[in-house]
């Protein structure tokens, strides 16, 4: 059986002109980074990891200085065993952040290349539990000029797209705003859709509470990253003493970070990305714990076209899926895949069909 012969890491830079910003970044560039793992029958396979604020090179160098010398020679089915040995040898020297974002994308890598040595789509190889996967408009960003007038007629725009549920952030700027905002995007959309609201991360509990009272009128499906990742006692307030569920942590890494965010109540619905969480390996188990648990799961995607075709390929394969973010801003390179390939028909896309994640791309691509 074929063996991974060569990794290859490329980053990509894309300017952006910083008219739009959320509650922690206004954007004038985006950073992506690819993990190309080649097998010696010259199969290619491809993972992206998701970059926040930077931290690059380092993911860059953690790939191809400490990660790629123990997979080289091995077969991209031992994507679980070497998963295990990543987790291990980080005890003492941090396995969460960049050392996560970098097994992400060589995860991710193995996993396409796998299911692509045995043609198969890789929701399929991962036991695939539907066909089609819900999905969420995503954006409602604050701009210099945006009035809540401006916002209301964008997202309704997503729901003539055919979603039925839609996120905007909140947060970013002072509570009685947000509420206008929210209040105007409800009158637009009406009351059947969905209407979730991220804060990414920026409140303390107390903000937090204040937040989820005022919106409760709006029917709001669930507040993400209501405070630090690392609040879980914060977190834990806000979802059982507010009237908004919370959703998180899309910035967590590894499953038993995920079973101490639900056993300590700080969510109902978890949420992971599958480059910040540690891979397809990491994302598939927490959603499976997710399922133990009877939560709901839901993936995070705002990066590139990579992320959220394994997002989707991932998601079909659990039974408890409740969403993939399907962005309306981050959609770098997505001019690669098919046309039509992430129809929304329904607010659901089907998964890439094809060998791996069901999109071709090569390091010159970059």
């Amino acid at each position: 059986m074929a063996t991974v012969k060569s990794i290859t890491v490329r980053i990509a830079r894309r300017k952006m002109d910083g008219a739009l910003y959320n509650p922690r970044n206004r954007w004038s560039e985006k950073v992506m980074l690819f993990a190309f793992v080649e097998d010696d029958e010259g199969r290619l396979g491809v993972g992206e990891t998701w970059l926040m604020e930077g931290g690059a090179n380092a993911v860059k160098a953690v790939i191809e200085d400490d990660m790629a010398p123990q997979v080289i020679g091995r077969r991209p089915f031992e994507a679980r065993a070497l998963t295990e040995t990543m987790f291990k040898s980080t005890d003492l020297s941090g396995r969460a952040g960049i050392t996560a974002a970098a097994w992400g994308a060589l995860d991710t890598a193995l996993w396409d290349l796998a299911a692509r040595s045995v043609d198969l789509p890789l929701a399929d190889l991962l036991g695939r539990a539907r066909e089609r996967v819900p999905v969420y408009a995503s954006g409602g960003l604050y701009g210099a000029d945006k009035a809540p007038d401006d916002l209301a007629r964008e997202v309704a725009g997503w729901v003539d797209a055919g979603f039925d549920a839609v996120k905007i952030k909140v947060a970013g700027a002072p509570l009685a705003q947000d509420v206008r905002r929210v209040a105007a995007v409800r009158e637009a959309i009406g009351p059947h859709v969905r209407l979730m609201v991220d804060a990414l991360y920026i409140l303390d509990a107390a903000s937090a509470l204040a937040l989820s009272r005022a919106f409760a009128s709006y029917d709001i499906h669930f507040l993400e990253a209501p405070v630090s990742p690392y609040d879980l006692a914060g977190a834990a307030r806000v979802n059982t003493e507010g009237p908004i569920p919370v959703c998180g942590n899309e910035t967590m890494a590894w499953a038993p970070a995920f079973r101490d965010l639900i056993t300590r109540g700080a969510v109902h619905y978890v949420q992971c990305d599958l480059s910040a969480c540690g891979g397809v390996t990491e994302a598939k188990r927490i959603g499976e714990l997710a399922h133990i648990f009877q939560r709901p799961f839901s993936m995070h995607a705002s990066s590139a076209a990579i992320i959220y075709a394994a997002s989707l390929h991932v998601a079909a394969s659990l039974p408890n899926v409740h969403s993939v973010e399907h962005h309306m801003l981050h959609q770098w390179f997505w001019d690669l895949a098919p046309a039509g390939c992430f129809a929304v028909e329904g607010s659901t896309v089907a998964p890439p069909a094809g060998p791996g994640i069901g999109l071709s791309m090569t390091p010159d691509d970059i």
